[in-house]
């Protein structure tokens, strides 16, 4: 069986050892729809990460093709509707490790509320030694708002928990076990906004989502609050978040993801002072790539003896827009 890995990032003998017969073709880098095209000619499944688009157009381009795994929770980057019309199957990796990024967010948030960045910066290039211009913000006692609850938001919420914050969350699919366990509420979007010292969102990109974080959502947020980006971003509006920035209503955002990752340089978010960026880094730990390429190999080795796993959740992928700029 022919089979196309894209971004293997130094992992062709763990899937060489994984797939001894069958006909490997890897690359460590993404592919463009051209070059993708051409070298997934006559493959049967398809192994993609973040940067490698999927669109109509490659599907179509490719008639073998029986299933697309992406080494990713998020999908994206891929056309999953039109593929699953085509009877291809999507799948992905659910949970090589949410925790792993709800310790970002955290990394984020105390990088902004104790102006780590800025205050390093100051040292080492300024060489000033002076604490006066960087008075920092405690996290205890603090009201954390929590948009999106699933395995991320959750793992947040633990986090949440040692550092002695109060957590309020909104999401539409409630977890009221979780809710019970930690002792927080759910409410609406808009009083998370309003009675949080801080707000980290993590929730996937859909047509419902896109831009939901927009100039209102961001009026609506306290005073001098701090805003956390580790899910895409789509979904906050940046021209907006600009502007809140620079208004000083919003005192600062970390994100670990743009709207547009494929061109940083044309970000408008980038020259704000008041802004922490990292790159898509959330999920790369050298633990999460293990598992996430066991979890590929996994799911590759069961779609082999005819059984799917792993699927993409079907309550999202009609949802799903599709960008040529993808972003987890």
């Amino acid at each position: 069986m022919k089979m196309l890995f894209t971004e293997v990032m130094g992992n062709q003998k763990k899937l060489m050892a994984a797939f001894p017969n069958d006909d490997l073709v890897m690359f460590d880098g993404p592919l463009d729809r051209d070059d993708l095209i051409h070298e997934a000619e006559g493959a049967a499944v398809l192994s993609v990460f973040i940067r490698t688009v999927v669109d109509r157009e490659a599907i179509d381009s490719l008639p073998d093709l029986r299933m697309i795994n992406t080494r990713s929770a998020g999908f994206d980057h891929i056309d999953a509707v039109h593929a699953m019309e085509r009877g291809i199957a999507i799948t992905h990796v659910p949970a090589y490790g949410p925790h792993v990024v709800a310790e970002h967010a955290f990394c984020l948030l105390l990088a902004c509320a104790r102006n780590l960045v800025r205050s390093d910066h100051s040292v080492r290039v300024l060489k000033r030694f002076d604490f006066q211009p960087f008075q920092g913000r405690e996290l205890r006692g603090k009201v954390l708002g929590v948009v999106g609850t699933g395995k991320i938001g959750a793992g947040v919420i633990r986090i949440a928990q040692g550092f002695g914050m109060r957590v309020v969350a909104f999401d539409i699919h409630k977890n009221d076990t979780l809710a019970r366990g930690y002792g927080f509420p759910y409410l609406p979007l808009e009083e998370v906004l309003e009675r949080s010292d801080f707000v980290t969102i993590h929730l996937p990109l859909t047509a419902d989502t896109e831009n939901l974080i927009d100039r209102a959502a961001l009026q609506r947020m306290r005073p001098g609050s701090i805003l956390i980006n580790t899910a895409r971003g789509g979904i906050v509006d940046e021209a907006a978040l600009r502007e809140a920035l620079d208004s000083g209503h919003i005192h600062a955002a970390g994100l670990d993801v743009l709207d547009d990752e494929a061109h940083p340089e044309d970000d408008r978010l980038l020259d704000s002072e008041n802004v922490t960026i990292t790159p898509h880094i959330g999920f790369f730990t050298r633990e999460s790539l293990d598992r996430m390429f066991d979890t590929a190999i996994q799911t590759i080795g069961a779609f082999r003896l005819g059984r799917t796993i792993n699927e993409v959740p079907l309550e999202y992928v009609k949802k799903i827009v599709i960008h040529t700029h993808p972003q987890d």
